[in-house]
């Protein structure tokens, strides 16, 4: 009778070791062939997970991504450009335009970003700047004031330059800016389109050369890149549950495959962890010359998203400290700098949480009986 229920222990022993195994796998990290990677939550800019994110490195077409975001907010969609000489010229991948030729910019923002067409890259630039080089240094500051400070463009295309560089992190940076744009985020995550190349009759019909878009349960962008010096390059995003995550991986030996990995590993193992309460004052704040007191409220929730283990929170607070009625309830009198492991999240404002009058008696009246006071 004992080696049963030995056997039926055993059993169970057995089961729970492989239930923990199997937990702890399912949490795990995934594996990721690339080096140089990054997975950011799009809504809040906060990274989820990383390597080497901040690592110079050519990026390749990825560049183009950035193309866009200037050419739309510096050029109408029905604009007309011209093909210049120097576009004509420009070496493969090319969509074969020719001196001379017109299209829209809606036109040429879809072949660079579906398509990847060097060629067309450079005719939007050349239109928004007269010039490529130009609009490269525009680039490289837009850049920078998105907080991407660690790239530096030379041209509109991404081929190899001795000088062009961004970060896993920055190009993930510039994709969640880049997707607030109506048309570029229709146009990054459309699987097919057609063309009106000026060459041909007849619209062509051109396929998005990001597969994730037909392979990954809701993949709505965004670039592909690729050169022998920047490797396979993607920067990739998803939306589910009204949550967009974006991931980016540099020299990747399977660029799709290391973005779904990512994606996938975003959407299932984060939770929320509240930073700011909105409904809980911040701190308490001493009036000025006066024995009152006034509570202070973040102007809104905040949360970030940890995976079993908290990020790294620290909050900088700027904040007048010289209050003097009246105060309006809801009055901004500072605000809160929210950083997550070393990279800034977001800025909230610190409002008053009551309405305060202005006192009666003044300032300078009040500092004669606080004198007498204290003899």
């Amino acid at each position: 009778m004992k080696k049963p229920v030995t056997k039926y222990l055993l059993l169970l022993l057995l089961l729970f070791i492989s239930s923990c195994f199997l937990v702890d796998t399912a949490s795990a990290a995934p594996s990721i062939s690339s080096g140089y990677y990054c997975l950011l939550d799009g809504k809040t800019g906060q990274v989820l997970l990383g390597k080497n994110q901040d690592e110079k490195r050519p990026v390749a077409s990825t560049t183009k991504i950035m193309t866009a975001v200037l050419a739309v907010e510096y050029a109408d969609l029905s604009e007309i450009a011209s093909v210049s000489r120097n576009a004509q010229l420009t070496p493969e991948y090319a969509f074969d335009l020719r001196e001379g030729q017109t299209l829209t910019i809606e036109e040429l923002i879809k072949v660079a970003l579906m398509r990847s067409a060097n060629d067309a890259a450079v005719v939007l630039a050349e239109h928004v700047a007269g010039d490529e080089r130009l609009f490269a240094h525009l680039m490289s500051k837009k850049a920078w004031v998105l907080r991407a400070c660690n790239t530096h463009f030379e041209n509109a295309s991404g081929l190899p330059s001795a000088n062009g560089y961004s970060t896993a992190y920055d190009m993930a940076l510039i994709s969640r800016y880049a997707i607030r744009h109506d048309y570029i985020a229709r146009t990054v995550s459309t699987v097919q389109s057609s063309f009106n190349h000026p060459s041909y009759k007849q619209p062509l019909t051109i396929t998005n050369s990001n597969l994730l878009l037909q392979s990954l349960p809701g993949a709505d962008g965004i670039k592909t890149g690729t050169t022998n010096a920047a490797g396979r390059c993607l920067a990739a995003s998803a939306t589910r549950e009204q949550r967009q995550l974006i991931a980016v991986c540099l020299k990747s030996g399977n660029r799709f495959g290391d973005c779904a990995r990512l994606l996938e590993y975003g959407f299932a193992n984060f939770k929320q962890v509240k930073v700011l309460d909105g409904k809980t004052p911040f701190k308490t704040a001493k009036l000025a010359e006066d024995e009152v007191y006034l509570d202070i409220y973040p102007a809104r929730s905040f949360n970030l998203w940890y995976d079993g283990k908290q990020p790294d929170i620290a909050k900088k607070v700027i904040f007048n400290y010289e209050i003097e009625p009246p105060v309006q309830k809801g009055e901004r009198l500072g605000k809160v700098l929210v950083y997550a492991n070393g990279k800034h999240i977001d800025s909230i404002d610190l409002v008053s949480g009551q309405t305060l009058k202005r006192s009666l008696t003044p300032n300078w009246l009040k500092r004669i009986i606080k004198g007498k006071n204290e003899l």
